[in-house]
């Protein structure tokens, strides 16, 4: 069969045999001689001589240490007993790496599922018998719509673009009390599985506000309408990245505040059942970072600090974690506790009972 256009085509064939169909990573099944001849008869309809195949192994060793899909000591494919297996493929996704980024993808609404298809198309090995990844959202409607403002987007911030936008409210799926926003795209965040656009509100500049100071987060799935404004004047910052970084970090955490009030306060748990003590920490850990000051949890008692603005969803937290039974929590502040007090007495007034 030496001389035939298939024996010609043979050796690429053994090497997507062994890049899509021969899994690397333990444990490894690997493949036979006979299972590589009964594929090669498939794909091309011919019969080829064992040798022909140890020859072709050969050269794919030496093509895989030469173009640096392996080591250059080691055989990429190498020979068990009758078993030939292969190593890993530098650069490749790992077999848990490919799954968690098909479970990622399920998990959040925004990505195609699409993907996770074409992911276990490019790595058929790590999905065999029907892997079970976390149950996919199907809520992806908009999928092509989010894809085209992300793009605009990011020309936007790419050629330094001011742009036009409808803000609003989600209600069933639905946009509600949207106002124009008219911006400069400084960067993209995604948190909590959903992208954000940062940008300055150029509105907001125009009318006396610090640059610095207009910049706000705009959640993609909230906005309608992406128009770009070439002749509008964009508003820059000497170094950008530093300014995202700046105000991701302030931001992205939902108990900054950047003013005065942003303090450390001290908070004491304490209860006589260890597991509703540790239950009742875990809301404050689960929300904020804690950092520890007394830990005498089998003595019934923790003491810890978060850092914190007096804002709603700092005094949420302390709401939730007060509903844990047979949990006593003193707060050391008196700012905080009358804070809360306030906020607890505004919820009950808006709350009207029957």
């Amino acid at each position: 069969m030496a001389n035939t256009e298939h024996s010609k085509l043979k050796l690429l064939y053994l090497y997507h045999y062994f890049r899509k169909y021969v899994k690397a990573e333990p444990p490894e099944d690997g493949t036979s001689m006979s299972d590589m001849l009964s594929y090669l008869n498939e794909m091309t309809g011919e019969d080829f001589e064992r040798k022909s195949v140890y020859s072709d192994i050969t050269r794919l060793n030496t093509f895989a240490r030469t173009v640096g899909l392996c080591e250059p000591y080691d055989d990429w494919i190498s020979l068990d007993g009758k078993t030939y297996k292969r190593g890993e493929v530098i650069g490749d996704l790992t077999f848990d790496e490919a799954r968690l980024i098909v479970d990622a993808i399920n998990a959040t609404d925004f990505i195609d599922s699409g993907l996770c298809e074409k992911i276990k198309a490019m790595y058929p090995t790590y999905f065999k018998a029907g892997y079970n990844s976390v149950i996919p959202h199907d809520d992806r409607s908009a999928m092509k719509k989010y894809i085209y403002y992300l793009n605009t987007i990011r020309r936007a911030i790419d050629e330094g673009i001011v742009i036009t936008f409808k803000y609003g409210y989600l209600v069933a799926s639905g946009i509600r009390g949207a106002s124009e926003k008219k911006v400069s795209p400084l960067g993209l965040d995604f948190n909590n599985s959903h992208y954000y656009l940062i940008a300055v509100d150029n509105e907001a500049v125009e009318n006396g506000t610090d640059k610095q100071d207009a910049i706000k987060n705009y959640r993609l799935d909230r906005i309608r309408g992406i128009n770009l404004c070439i002749d509008d004047k964009y508003i820059t910052f000497k170094n950008r990245d530093e300014t995202l970084r700046k105000f991701v970090k302030s931001s992205v955490d939902a108990y900054a505040y950047k003013g005065k009030d942003d303090r450390t306060v001290m908070i004491t748990l304490t209860s006589d059942d260890e597991k509703r003590l540790l239950k009742a920490y875990t809301g404050f850990a689960d929300n904020m970072k804690t950092s520890i000051i007394s830990d005498r949890i089998n003595d019934g008692t923790i003491v810890f600090s978060v850092r914190t603005g007096l804002v709603p969803p700092f005094f949420q937290t302390l709401f939730k974690v007060s509903m844990y039974e047979g949990v006593t929590m003193v707060i050391d502040d008196e700012d905080v506790k009358k804070k809360y007090s306030e906020y607890l007495n505004k919820a009950l007034g808006s709350c009207k009972l029957q």
